[in-house]
């Protein structure tokens, strides 16, 4: 288990990563789910408090984040968010 503190920013490109990633594996027919439930889990978080992922949760975040981070830098729309969610996973 560990403990993550998600700032508004954070949770927001947290989502945004998640979502794209579910519709991935949705089209795929893999592992949705639990990426389903994990965006459920984040949109329920209060922003600015600590919150318990365990370590299945978090390498599925960093997964995501990564993907949607590697995405704009293919895209010239590369941002510092990023990076600072994937320290946060890390």
């Amino acid at each position: 288990m560990r403990k993550i503190k998600l700032t508004r920013a954070n949770k927001s490109i947290l989502l945004k990563a998640l979502g794209d990633y579910y519709y991935r594996q949705r089209a795929m027919n893999t592992g949705w789910r639990e990426t389903g439930y994990l965006i459920l889990k984040v949109d329920s978080l209060p922003v600015d408090k600590k919150a318990v992922f365990t370590s299945e949760e978090v390498c599925l975040a960093r997964d995501a984040v990564n993907q949607l981070r590697n995405k704009k830098i293919k895209q010239e729309q590369y941002t510092d968010a990023t990076d600072d969610m994937l320290l946060k996973l890390n």
